[in-house]
């Protein structure tokens, strides 16, 4: 008579009578069907489940079991239990329902075996157990074990069960199997089921032996994706399982490298690598390398242009909205226009912009590049040494990557970009390699049609790119590339200029970014006169911006206190509350109001600056003639301070000395700030200055500034870097220069304000610099006083 007993839902193992199992029990309601077998010692009903689920409801179970016996049982930490059963009979199941204690209960009808054709089932019986022993001798994967199964002293029934539970067969067919009670149908079953079996085992054993003799060494690793194209052709479809998605990947990947627009005469190495990458399994090492590859070359613009504006007036608005001067450059940018209007497929020059920091280079580029409505890149060469980061690095090394010029290329997303090299000064060299060698061939309009970087291995034409290099110093560019740049100077702003960029570019600028209003913040121009006079002292506009910047702070800080709706800043003394006090002074005449004391003119990186060059003598220890020189100098300077005392020695009779003046005497020249070096063919005139006045006992004159080189006969030679210097000059206070004769064409870049502020002195000879600079100036004749228009 049928009884309740606790149920165990099966999930992953149909469990046949005679057969042993280990199950793993997770869910409570199961692990409560165990313990109540084992605590009441009742029948336990293993019964599979028709869907995977968590928490099983009577639904979710088939009406067929086997009844367990639980042999041993093992308790997790986690609350589970894993138990070793037997299946001991055949059960129908019914009145499935939920039980307080057991989780599941159902009542079990026993089930019995029945034989329909006795003699039937002694044939198939000895058939099965030859096929299923040759299974398991034929097939290498199966446990040698499994040879016992054939030889034990079973019945029909009995061992049906026993192979069937040793086959890899579906879930729902292994439940139809537990229902039938036909000992004749089971056979039947087992014995097609083992034939399958060694079926499939000898087509794959073929399918192996035939891969095996068309592979090469280098192809044993792809053995998977050739079994299954081998499956493929046996099984007579088009599609395999799980291999339609790669072929169609491969196939969309092919097309977008034909459409890519790459050059032809490299397309069909590329297509090459496509079919070589999908024979690839997805998990070879190879397999990224070549598909990044592919990536790269699939994201390049080959064939993609900006649309250039050809409307010259429209930049050129574009060009005064972004800086204030800088005529010259913008000229140059609207004559390349005006060249491309009439000749389109014209070479672009490589501009080279060269001057001190925060003249606005680089953002000079940028908006060349908005005027032209081209895209902007910006590629930074200070400090770079491998010559791998311009021509990118070869496939063959790990973790290789395409140079910069080429990755600049990707984000633009076009062809012709305006792309700015920042910094060619400071490029450096080392044992990988030389970058400025390598930049050669980005910048020559003859070579870069076809720039060859040595990752991707394929011609990019760089003939459409705007190319512009910014550097602070001419010098350190090496003569092959400084050949190849057309140079522009940007030498630096006067106060004058340097007030309109601050009110119309910097100040709307700030006030933005510090989320101000025009009438919470009102600075007047006397003010921004004395941060620029008074707080910074550059060429740029840099330190001008963080000056001004520290204002806005400041008055963000007392709007949000609450302390006033704005701030005004009008003189130097609300300035000094603000910033502190002035950091630069006009003190020239009391810098030089001793004898021995000259002012002369430098240039540097950062644009041109001042020098005060001091000179003294001592009583010596011997009758001859010392040079002591401080200051940081470099040869050059030395050497210039060596031919001023050997010019006046000579000349010492013409400038009322003895040879007392001399004999007995040391001398020290001091240039001052010796923590930065100094070096340059400029400061003749002012140590032959310095000296003479020393000696002479004369002064220079106040606001009075110099440079030029001399020889020993007494010329004054003519220098570089004049605007610069003038510039500096004027920024400082001085109000009378001395130059060499041969530089006065220079002056015609010198804005027409400084000119005017200014009086230059042209000179030829030692002398006449004598003439303009002591005081109670010698009976030498004079030349004109030139002061250019």
């Amino acid at each position: 008579m049928a009884r309740l007993l606790p149920v165990l839902p099966l999930r992953d193992t149909v469990v046949f009578p005679g057969m042993f199992a280990r199950i793993q029990v997770t869910p409570p309601q199961a692990v409560a069907a165990v313990d109540v077998h084992v605590s009441s010692g009742q029948p336990l009903l293993g019964v599979p489940l028709r869907t995977t689920v968590d928490l099983p409801e009577p639904a979710d179970l088939y009406d067929i079991a086997c009844v367990l016996r639980v042999e041993r049982v093992v308790r997790l930490g986690d609350g589970t239990i894993r138990v070793l059963v037997e299946g001991l009979a055949r059960a129908q199941v019914s009145g499935l329902r939920e039980d307080p204690d057991a989780g599941l209960a159902a009542m079990a009808r026993p089930l019995a075996d029945h034989v329909q054709d006795p003699t039937k089932i002694d044939l198939l019986a000895a058939q099965l157990r030859q096929e299923f022993s040759g299974l398991v001798s034929d097939d290498t994967a199966q446990p040698p074990a499994l040879n016992r199964v054939a030889e034990l002293d079973l019945d029909g029934g009995r061992l049906a069960d026993h192979v069937l539970s040793n086959l890899t067969l579906p879930w729902p067919d292994k439940v139809a199997l537990l229902a039938a009670t036909s000992v004749d149908e089971r056979l039947e079953a087992a014995l097609v089921a083992v034939g399958r079996e060694r079926q499939l085992a000898t087509l794959e054993r073929d399918i192996h032996k035939r891969i095996v003799a068309t592979m090469d060494r280098q192809q044993r690793e792809f053995f998977l994706r050739e079994k299954i194209r081998k499956l493929q052709d046996e099984l007579q479809t088009d599609d395999p399982a799980g291999a339609g998605a790669a072929w169609d990947d491969m196939a969309a990947l092919e097309k977008r490298v034909r459409d890519a627009g790459l050059p032809e005469d490299h397309l069909p190495d590329v297509l090459r690598e496509v079919s070589r990458l999908g024979r690839m399994h997805p998990d070879a090492s190879e397999y990224t390398v070549a598909r990044t590859w592919i990536d790269w070359l699939l994201a390049m613009p080959w064939q993609v242009s900006k649309p250039e504006h050809a409307d010259i007036r429209d930049a050129k608005r574009v060009l005064d909205e972004d800086h204030y001067g800088l005529n010259k450059v913008k000229d140059r940018i609207l004559e390349h226009l005006a060249v491309r209007k009439l000749n389109p497929d014209g070479q672009a020059p490589v501009l080279c912009f060269l001057g001190p920091p925060g003249v606005g280079k680089t953002s000079l580029g940028r908006s060349i590049a908005r005027a032209l409505g081209r895209d902007f890149q910006r590629v930074a060469l200070g400090g770079m040494k491998d010559e791998a980061e311009i021509r990118g690095h070869r496939r063959t090394y790990v973790g290789a990557l395409p140079g910069r010029i080429i990755h600049a290329l990707k984000r633009a997303g076009s062809n012709n970009p305006v792309i700015v090299l920042d910094e060619v000064d400071k490029i450096g060299r080392d044992y990988r390699g030389d970058p400025s060698s390598a930049l050669l061939e980005v910048l020559d309009p003859e070579q870069n049609h076809a720039f060859s970087d040595h990752y991707l291995d394929v011609p990019f034409d760089l003939s459409k790119v705007l190319f512009i290099c910014t550097a602070n110093v001419a010098d350190p560019i090496p003569a092959a590339l400084h050949d190849r740049l057309e140079i522009i100077e940007i030498p630096g702003y006067i106060q004058e200029e340097k007030l309109q960029i601050a009110r119309h570019h910097l100040i709307p600028r700030l006030l933005l970014a510090h989320g101000l209003t025009q009438s919470q913040l009102v600075i007047t121009d006397r003010a921004l006169a004395d941060v620029i006079s008074s707080y910074t002292r550059e060429a740029g506009v840099r330190n001008l911006d963080r000056e001004l910047a520290s204002i806005h702070r400041k008055a963000v800080r007392q709007v949000v206190e609450g302390r006033s709706r704005g701030m005004r800043v009008h003189n130097l003394d609300r300035l000094k509350k603000l910033l502190g006090p002035p950091r630069h002074f006009v003190e020239l005449a009391e810098r030089a109001d001793q004898p021995g004391i000259a002012i002369g003119l430098a240039w540097t990186a950062a644009g041109g600056d001042i020098l005060f060059i001091e000179a003294t003598r001592y009583h010596g220890g011997s009758n001859a003639i010392n040079l002591k020189l401080s200051g940081h100098l470099g040869d050059v300077m030395k050497e210039s301070a060596e031919a001023a005392l050997s010019w006046i020695r000579s000349r010492a009779d013409s400038l009322g000395l003895s040879q007392s003046d001399f004999s007995g005497w040391d001398f020290h020249i001091h240039v001052p700030a010796g923590g930065i070096p100094k070096d340059g063919p400029s400061a003749g005139v002012t140590m032959v200055s310095a000296l003479t006045s020393l000696l002479t006992g004369r002064r220079i004159r106040p606001q009075l500034a110099m440079t030029g080189e001399i020889t020993l006969r007494g010329k004054v030679l003519p220098v570089g870097g004049v605007k610069e210097k003038v510039l500096a000059a004027q920024r400082a206070g001085v109000q009378q220069i001395i130059l060499p004769r041969p530089n006065e064409n220079d002056l015609v870049d010198v804005p027409a304000a400084v000119r005017h502020d200014l009086d230059f002195h042209l000179v030829d000879t030692v002398d006449q610099v004598l003439a303009r600079c002591l005081e109670d100036a010698l009976p030498d004749p004079l030349p004109d006083q030139k002061q250019p228009g």
